[in-house]
């Protein structure tokens, strides 16, 4: 018995070390440092029959969305919100709150004036498929509609905001 406590001890301080690894930020912050906030994420057509299972990646730096690995499963005229006004979605659209079912805030701090490429990518059992990459330039009070699509396959639209960051 002895055994098994040391060993579900062990366990829940691996788990809590692991946490506290996914939380800190990629990089030491600075001041006047920005971040690229994600708002919304709207599927209005989707790549494959059912769902797709999204993620985003900063070419370069790797994931930004959602927090871990694997992808957001993403149904047709689905809007995953990442902030209270849930104005992005279009009305109809089954409105996903983040938090819900492993979809984690996005946030990536970065300092003025840094050129992005992001890359939008839907994970598949063989092979992800990149369904398409934007440039942007992380400026203060810039915000972006950024539209991934392909005629009568599919189309994303990620709303992106860049706000100054309110952490030290």
């Amino acid at each position: 018995m002895t055994t098994v406590r040391r060993r579900i001890a062990a366990l829940t301080a691996l788990l809590a070390a692991l946490t506290l690894i996914h939380a800190a930020p990629a990089r030491a912050q600075a001041p006047g440092d920005l971040l690229v906030r994600l708002i919304s994420v709207y599927a209005q057509d989707i790549s494959e029959s059912g769902h797709d299972e999204l993620y985003l990646l900063r070419r370069g730096n790797g994931l930004v969305w959602p927090g871990e690995y694997p992808g957001i499963s993403t149904a047709q005229n689905d809007c995953i919100v990442f902030d209270s006004s849930r104005a992005d979605c279009p009305e109809g659209s089954n409105v996903r709150a983040a938090g819900d079912h492993n979809i984690n805030w996005a946030n990536l701090v970065v300092a003025p004036n840094t050129q992005l490429t992001l890359e939008l990518w839907d994970e598949d059992l063989v092979g992800d498929d990149k369904l398409g990459s934007l440039g942007l330039t992380a400026v203060e009070g810039r915000r972006w509609d950024l539209t991934w699509a392909k005629s009568g396959e599919y189309s994303y639209r990620f709303s992106v905001a860049v706000i100054r960051s309110p952490y030290p």
